[in-house]
This record gives structure tokens, sequence and C-alpha cells, in this order.
């Protein structure tokens, strides 16, 4: 039998100079799911480096249109739904977060994306965001949305 783990992933926060958040609408869920960006880290490769692999991979976007702002100080988990009944090893995923800051000048294009892993994306709200997903991320997003408002929001003057 082989051990059930938690996948390792590195998670974006990408907001624009209104302070709103882009989320992003997964191609592989026919209902709608809707998360910030995020994607798994390959064997040997650092949070940071996989970040922007799975940036320009799902969204198209490249370090030349961000800034990256912050990195969370420490990891988040989450359970899968219904992680005990489903025939995976995979528990849940654990996430290096990095907030990054559009480049005004700069849209968001999933065209240019690599992969389809990607159907849409909005500019909306943390709260709007806990509101759509699912209850085993919502503590992560008000955790990432909790940080976001005191280390890397800038107070609107």
């Amino acid at each position: 039998m082989t051990s059930r783990y938690f996948r390792a992933g590195a998670g974006t926060v990408i907001y624009n100079q209104h302070g709103e958040i882009a989320i992003f609408k997964r191609a592989q869920h026919p209902v709608g799911v809707w998360e910030l960006q995020q994607g798994g880290i390959d064997p040997i490769e650092h949070p940071e480096e996989a970040m922007w692999r799975e940036l320009a991979e799902e969204i198209g976007l490249t370090e030349a249109d961000l800034t990256l702002t912050s990195e969370m100080p420490s990891w988040t988990v989450y359970q899968n739904k219904d992680a005990a009944e489903l025939l995976t090893d995979i528990l849940g995923q654990a996430h290096r977060w990095f907030f990054l800051q559009l480049k005004p000048e700069v849209t968001i294009d999933i065209s240019r994306a690599t992969e389809d892993a990607v159907s849409d994306f909005c500019w909306t709200s943390f709260d709007d965001l806990i509101q759509r997903t699912g209850a085993h991320k919502q503590h992560v997003y008000q955790t990432l949305k909790e940080y976001f408002s005191t280390h890397v929001q800038k107070p609107l003057a």
C-alpha cells in the first residue's frame, strides 16, 4: 500500500492597483470552480520557480507582467473535499503563496497560456472569492485575505 500525502504547490494572489484580486475558473471543472491561481511544484523545483512556470502555463503571464510584492511566510494546507472517499493517494494540497501586483499597462489574456487549465477569469474581492469557493478551501483564502490586508495592500489615500 502506498502512503497518502499532501501535494506541494505554489499559489498566487494577483492583484491590481485598485486592490482587486484575479480569480480563475478551472477548465476541467464544468460546475464552475473559481479559485486563485495555483499549481504543483516539480521535484527539485523551488516554490518561486514553480510559481513563475505555472503562471506562464496556466494564465500566460510572465515575470515582466508582474511585480512580486510579498511571499506568505508559512505554508497553507487544505484537505481535498471528501478526501477519505476518493480513490487517490493525494489527501490535499500544501501551498506556498506569492502576492503579485499586475503592472498597470498589462492585461490578463488567458489565450497566451501554454496549457488549457483556465477557461475564464474575473477581478473581485477576497470576500467574494470566499463565498464562491468550497468549504475545504475557505480557511486558506481567509488566511490569505488577512495577510494581504495587513502586509501587502497599500491603504487607499
